[in-house]
């Protein structure tokens, strides 16, 4: 049935509300994890440089000094990789979160829509047969190409995340 009456409408908005607040929520969630993850990079970060630094001061000659320059001018991969897979699990977790809130928005809009061509399609004038025929047709393409978009997207982000795992493997 087609919601059209008041407490109707101000359940879909509620429900519109809810939806993006729970979005809104989850984003947050993401960049504060992010936020997090990047301060204990700093903070790690300046702690070495403290170590680097005493022990550089702690040198007796030249030979130690320029060993200990020479080490601390090579970049580190192994720490590259470990920020690189948690900023990625971040992302993704962030990604999957927002993407089941869109799911069900859709599902619930669809379900929505299908109700209300039903309903049309009851209160249709004789001869209006062809044009509901062609609305369902087009309802089923849009949800058609909704699913093959989707589905192409999570195989794309599935190749972005081995891809990514193969080039940290090969380090």
């Amino acid at each position: 049935m087609v919601k059209t009456n008041p407490d109707d409408l101000m359940k879909m908005q509620t429900e519109a509300f809810r939806m993006s607040s729970a979005a809104a929520t989850k984003t947050l969630e993401g960049f504060q994890k992010l936020a997090a993850l990047n301060m204990e990079t700093a903070k790690s970060s300046l702690e070495q440089s403290a170590e680097q630094i005493r022990a550089l001061l702690a040198a007796k000659d030249a030979k130690t000094l320029t060993e200990l320059v020479t080490s601390y001018t090579r970049p580190s991969p192994e720490k590259f990789t470990a920020y690189a897979r948690a900023v990625m699990a971040i992302t993704k977790e962030a990604g999957s979160d927002l993407s089941a809130i869109v799911e069900k928005q859709v599902a619930e809009s669809n379900a929505q829509l299908t109700a209300a061509i039903e309903e049309l399609a009851k209160n249709a004038p004789a001869g209006s047969e062809g044009m509901i025929a062609f609305v369902r047709q087009a309802l089923a393409a849009a949800s058609t190409a909704y699913d093959q978009v989707n589905s192409a997207t999570r195989q794309f982000a599935e190749k972005a995340e081995a891809s990514i795992s193969g080039a940290n493997k090969k380090r």
